[in-house]
């Protein structure tokens, strides 16, 4: 069973998507693109490259580092386009320690984390327990220890 994938909980089949440090329940990701008052048609993000879906990440995050705390809703639609474009559910992206002029330089690293621990950490989001800490040692720093 893929773990980037929507699973199935009883009825209700959803995807969580780690942004930076937050956790979204996106549901089925396709489903959700087709949905009324989704801000690009299908038709429009069939064209649309990986490479133009990961710079408009960037550009959101360059004019706003806290754009999954602060604009949820503006977060969620990328995620859920990146979960279409790609088989990543998670993405961290910001500007290097000495910031960032422009989104350019704004770096992005995409992730397949097991829904094991995304379930834990969705869990303490949800309890409101979650620090970025938790995020940094159970998913980047995993990863890097992979790489």
């Amino acid at each position: 069973m893929p773990l980037d994938r929507p699973v199935s909980c009883g009825k209700k089949e959803y995807m969580l998507f780690l942004f930076n440090d937050v956790i979204f329940e996106l549901g089925q990701p396709e489903e959700a693109m087709a949905a009324e008052g989704f801000p690009i048609s299908k038709k429009d993000f069939a064209r649309t490259s990986l490479a133009q879906t990961l710079n408009l990440a960037r550009e959101a995050v360059f004019q706003d580092l806290q754009l999954p705390r602060t604009q949820p809703d503006k977060a969620k639609v990328l995620a859920v386009m990146l979960a279409v474009k790609t088989p990543a559910n998670a993405i961290l992206v910001g500007p290097p320690a000495i910031g960032a002029q422009s989104p350019a330089q704004i770096g992005l690293r995409l992730a397949e984390v097991s829904l094991v621990t995304l379930s834990h950490l969705n869990q303490l989001q949800e309890g409101g327990t979650l620090r970025p800490h938790d995020v940094q040692r159970d998913v980047w720093q995993e990863l890097y220890k992979q790489n």
